[in-house]
């Protein structure tokens, strides 16, 4: 039983982290917070931008991913309740900094992690500007033994977590009517030191290595009349050995009050999104219909995001949020 045990253990570990698609959890609103995938958007608005969301996915499906994070960003500077751009304050570079933490368990195996970022941001003409941002931050990786389940119900697992640090890069170009990010994370790749069995004693479990992970994603806002929009926008993931994986999405705004959008994630799921802005609040929910093989095993996934605006800068150098 030894011997099975610390076979299986790894056997866990290289399923649930290195082996899937995509490491890094997935979200169906991140098209209303770019600032996960991409350092680069940290600050790209006129106020301190909070987001807050839980993600329960696969519902149904015992040991299903649940997903939390608080994200928080904002350029730097003196602040007020209003302001009027100039082109000399649109064209000044200026800082950026953020933050986030998140939580995402699968079974008896969890991801906390925290990042601080940090972007520096300039104007490329009187209407696009470009930031180029980078993050740091710690990855724990940790496999809960009492979750564990034996045919010999006296058979217990120990439980083991694993710290590393991590990285990413992001280039944001943006205007008031588009954009565009380049990003990649998880760069540093570092290894994942788990320790099972008589004979992998500081030697970590095979394959246990965080994958790099890169991001392609643009959008822009398409005015159908002075009250409604609509927002199409693609993003494309890339990470090794998978194939290449896209979203597709759709949104439909009226004034900066209510939208409504759709998206389909390449062979995966189809999505529909709803959201609320009211003054300096936002409220978003998504719910994902199942489309891959696994979708008759479970009920689907949700999705709700609360978003808080605080404080517009005193000298406004950020074209106006038109995306959600």
């Amino acid at each position: 039983m030894k011997t099975a045990l610390s076979l299986l253990l790894p056997l866990l570990l290289l399923v649930t982290v290195p082996a899937l698609a995509q490491q890094e959890a997935q979200y169906s609103q991140y098209m209303n917070n770019n600032y996960l995938l991409n350092p680069g958007a940290t600050g790209a608005e006129d106020y301190i931008d909070v987001k807050l969301s839980y993600r329960t996915q696969w519902v149904g499906l015992e040991g299903a991913p649940k997903t939390y994070y608080a994200s928080i960003n904002s350029s730097l500077g003196k602040w007020r309740t209003t302001g009027k751009r100039t082109l000399r304050e649109w064209r000044r570079p200026f800082h950026a900094l953020g933050g986030y933490v998140y939580r995402d368990v699968t079974g008896p195996t969890s991801r906390t992690s925290a990042y601080a970022s940090y972007a520096y941001n300039l104007a490329l003409t009187p209407k696009i500007r470009a930031a180029l941002g980078v993050s740091v931050g710690m990855q724990q990786y940790a496999v809960d033994g009492q979750q564990l389940q034996f045919f010999d119900p006296t058979t217990q697992a120990a439980s083991a977590a694993s710290r590393v640090l991590d990285g990413s890069v992001g280039l944001w170009v943006y205007s008031s009517s588009f954009y565009v990010g380049v990003s990649g994370t998880q760069l540093l790749g570092n290894k994942l030191d788990f320790s099972y069995g008589l004979n992998q004693v500081g030697a970590g479990a095979p394959g246990n290595t965080l994958k790099r992970h890169y991001f392609v994603t643009g959008g822009v806002r398409i005015p159908l009349s002075e009250d409604w929009s609509v927002v199409p926008s693609v993003l494309v993931k890339a990470v090794n050995p998978a194939p290449l994986s896209f979203d597709l999405n759709a949104k439909l705004k009226y004034r900066d009050l209510l939208w409504a959008g759709v998206s389909w994630r390449a062979f995966d799921s189809a999505i529909a999104m709803v959201g609320l802005s009211y003054e300096q609040f936002m409220l978003g929910y998504s719910y994902d219909a199942g489309t891959s093989e696994l979708s008759g095993y479970h009920h689907g996934s949700h999705e709700v995001l609360l978003g808080l605006r605080l404080k517009k800068r005193a000298q406004a150098v950020c074209p106006p949020n038109k995306f959600w």
